[in-house]
């Protein structure tokens, strides 16, 4: 029986976003088809068809998507999540945004509303499952992030890497606080909280050295007769791990196959 395709919508059309595109189209058998791409920035997708590129993204129900990934920056979901819920399913991968208190609420409130769903993918989170399903007995979950400080966009932060010659701790509380401040680089961190006990309660440490040429990533919980202990250690494209293009495909996947076959979700 032949099933329906569904429609991807993309925003961003950098390294994750043109890998993801790509991973897409690159498979016949998916059951998924991008039907449009949208960029702040026109010189990203100028090499796409004009019919490809949705210059306004106002205009999204134009192309009657079924989900809508972000791969861009919080302030998209900041500025659309709650408009595209209203309409359609959206994934965002920029999780720092539901540090957001009150944005994390609009999002859950609409959703129930428009009966509609919003995804946050595991990213780089190795051990998800184990986070989520253990979530009401951890007592401490702390996550230890290392990079070269040339990896981590330090804009929001106020601080210039090339300052930073010796190992140095940029970050060291709840991460609640590092969301705001590293927002491209701790989507990790998000994503960790969110699946776990929570913005307050999760503890971050973010160090960077510039002999440092790969991303750690190191996540400890705690519960009565359970510790769960995991590190991952990837190459990075600046502020990319090199398994992040694939891991938000997988996701995608997940979430929009409708090809033959079993699928493990």
């Amino acid at each position: 029986m032949s099933q329906a395709q569904t429609r991807i919508g993309l925003i961003g059309y950098g390294q994750i976003g043109q890998a993801v595109h790509k991973m897409i189209d690159n498979n016949e058998d998916n059951g998924m088809e991008v039907v449009f791409v949208h960029d702040q920035f026109a010189t990203a997708v100028q090499d796409l068809s004009a019919g490809m590129v949705l210059e306004d993204l106002g205009e999204f129900e134009s192309r009657q998507p079924d989900l809508i990934v972000e791969m861009a920056h919080p302030d998209v979901t900041r500025k659309w999540g709650t408009t595209i819920l209203e309409k359609t399913n959206y994934m965002f991968i920029s999780v720092t945004a539901l540090a957001d208190a009150e944005l994390e609420a609009s999002i859950q409130e609409t959703t129930r509303r428009a009966g509609t769903r919003a995804f946050v993918p595991h990213g780089g989170v190795v051990g998800m499952d184990a986070l989520l399903e253990n979530r009401d007995v951890w007592e401490s979950v702390d996550i230890v992030m290392k990079k070269s400080p040339h990896n981590v966009d330090c804009a929001a932060a106020g601080i210039d890497p090339d300052d930073i010659k010796e190992e140095t701790t940029l970050y060291d509380g709840p991460t609640r606080g590092i969301c705001p401040l590293f927002p491209r680089n701790v989507n990790t961190h998000a994503a960790i909280a969110y699946a776990g006990i929570g913005f307050d309660r999760t503890h971050s440490l973010l160090q960077v050295s510039p002999e440092w040429s790969d991303a750690v990533v190191e996540i400890y919980a705690k519960g009565p007769g359970i510790n769960l202990s995991v590190a991952r250690n990837e190459s990075i494209t600046g502020v990319t791990g090199a398994s992040t293009p694939a891991s938000i495909y997988n996701t995608v996947q997940m979430i929009g196959s409708t090809g033959p076959g079993i699928h493990l979700r």
